[in-house]
């Protein structure tokens, strides 16, 4: 693939894991998953799971770009 397919890692989130992991880790004061789930009507525990999801589906996009990248610049 050329270098340009590499895609950001959030590529690989749905809507919801976007904002819950936007919310929870790229704001200045990060959200409480308390908070996130009051306001998305789910447990607080609903919330971990979702965002413990999304970071195993970034680390999963960003171990294949990997492969992909050493490949490309083989």
């Amino acid at each position: 693939k050329a270098a340009g397919s590499i895609e950001s890692p959030f590529g690989a989130l749905t809507e919801r894991e976007r904002y819950i992991v936007t919310e929870r880790k790229l704001r200045e004061e990060p959200r409480t998953l308390e908070s996130l789930g009051e306001e998305l009507r789910l447990s607080k525990e609903r919330v971990r799971q979702l965002e413990a999801a999304a970071f195993q589906k970034m680390r999963r996009s960003l171990e294949g770009q990997t492969r992909e990248v050493v490949h490309f610049l083989g």
